[in-house]
């Protein structure tokens, strides 16, 4: 089974991530599937916009912590020049969030490395690390994108934020009826679509070179603290809590 499906069609890429058993959350297989789609998309001169999206009642819910539970702590992500912090490529083409279901975690901050952001209104985004045991770069983009209270909010407390409030925060485009996700999504990108190719994308580079982006230093003060992090008996008991549908019981140790 492919966990990631991906089509092009009249300038449009969609890639749809494709495990809704596990409500997409996010494996090995999984990510670096995304990733292959991703860099077919950057690579296709064909492909000016591309929809990220995910099959059944998620748009992707985060890394998988039932194989957390198992099989210890999280792979730690890796930045390059090509993949960002947010959890899709450094690409001058516009990307499109069509976000269905969950977006927690991983969700959240592939929705927010996208340009446009559209959300069925049954969406509901989260940066659930902490409450799960776990620092990554969801803290990025919150301080990223957001104002201070709301990434304090958002990125420390991990509670479900539904799509309406994002859109009046100005974090979502639009929110529409869930059956008229796609058909919104794909409107979007044809408005992408019936403009000159390379001025979108020499713009969009400009606009991307302005924004803040973690310097070394910060990278090794982010995995000096997850490996401290990961070593801890909370982290394994919040994943083990999340797995057996139980309250954790922390002791911050």
């Amino acid at each position: 089974m492919a966990y990631v499906e991906y089509e092009c069609t009249g300038h449009i890429a969609t890639i749809r991530m494709n495990r809704p058993e596990r409500l997409n959350a996010m494996s090995r297989e999984l990510s670096a599937e995304l990733r292959a789609a991703f860099a077919g998309f950057v690579a296709d001169d064909d492909a000016w916009v591309a929809i990220l999206t995910g099959t059944g009642r998620a748009f992707c819910a985060g890394r998988d912590l039932k194989a957390q539970a198992e099989g210890g702590p999280p792979p730690s992500p890796t930045y390059t020049a090509e993949w960002n912090i947010f959890g899709v490529p450094d690409t001058d083409k516009p990307l499109i969030a069509a976000v269905n279901g969950f977006a927690i975690g991983a969700g959240w901050y592939m929705a927010a490395g996208c340009d446009i952001r559209v959300a069925a209104e049954s969406a509901i985004f989260g940066m659930g690390e902490i409450p799960t045991g776990v620092l990554g770069p969801y803290w990025f983009p919150g301080a990223e994108v957001l104002p201070w209270a709301l990434a304090a909010e958002f990125t420390l407390l991990g509670e479900h934020v539904p799509a309406e409030r994002l859109a009046r925060l100005g974090l979502v485009n639009e929110v529409v009826p869930d059956a008229q996700l796609m058909d919104a999504a794909r409107a979007w990108a044809q408005k992408f679509v019936a403009l000159p190719p390379l001025h979108v994308r020499r713009t969009k580079g400009l606009m991307a070179a302005m924004r803040q982006v973690p310097g070394p230093d910060m990278v090794k003060r982010e995995m000096e603290a997850r490996a401290f992090l990961n070593g801890l008996d909370d982290t394994k008991e919040a994943a083990a809590a999340f797995a057996e549908k139980r309250p954790p019981s922390f002791k911050g140790a």
